[in-house]
């Protein structure tokens, strides 16, 4: 998996965003991703921006 960048996530719909963030925890929670590290800051980078447009994550 490759790292986000801030500005790649900004050029993301809300919809993208939504569904990249539940997708990637989804598949860590179920260890289908071999890198740790990753996939956690791409969650953190498209949960922060979910709560700047004013969206929740659901949890």
């Amino acid at each position: 998996m490759q790292r986000l960048t801030r500005e790649e996530v900004k050029d993301l719909t809300d919809r993208e965003v939504y569904i990249a963030c539940e997708r990637i925890k989804r598949d860590y929670s179920i260890g289908l991703l071999s890198d740790k590290v990753t996939p956690l800051e791409n969650t953190r980078l498209l949960e922060e921006e979910l709560r700047e447009r004013g969206l929740s994550t659901g949890n």
